[in-house]
């Protein structure tokens, strides 16, 4: 039990400690490919940043809240997905590195997520 509820905090802090450094490079305009701030930066740097916030409260009731989980993989899978793209058409610099991140990110998430799932379905059963 207490292996499931510690990959679900895992999971949450994971996706909220990549969150916060979103929100801070996004606004660095050089790592973006850009010579100035621009104001879609801005924005992505308060959703990111919130969506962080997000997480940590769900870390305060980790199996009741586990469905936050859902959202930040889609979340997670569409920035990866977006970034890949971005990569191959030369637009900004390929990394494997955090390709892969996402990639670990998203399996952690939906692994905890189904354990936690697990985990709740018994407590009922009993």
């Amino acid at each position: 039990m207490k292996k499931q509820i510690l990959l679900v905090r895992i999971s949450y802090w994971a996706a909220a400690l990549a969150d916060f450094s979103i929100a801070i490079l996004v606004l660095i305009p050089e790592r973006m490919g850009l010579t100035e701030i621009e104001y879609p930066m801005g924005l992505v740097s308060a959703i990111a940043f919130s969506w962080g916030v997000l997480l940590l409260i769900a870390d305060r009731k980790p199996l009741e809240r586990r469905w936050i989980l859902i959202p930040t993989i889609l979340v997670v899978t569409l920035l990866t997905i977006v970034r890949t793209i971005f990569g191959i058409n030369e637009t900004i610099e390929f990394s494997i590195g955090l390709f892969l991140f996402g990639v670990v990110l998203i399996v952690l998430m939906a692994y905890s997520y189904y354990c936690a799932n697990k985990l709740v379905s018994t407590k009922k059963q009993d």
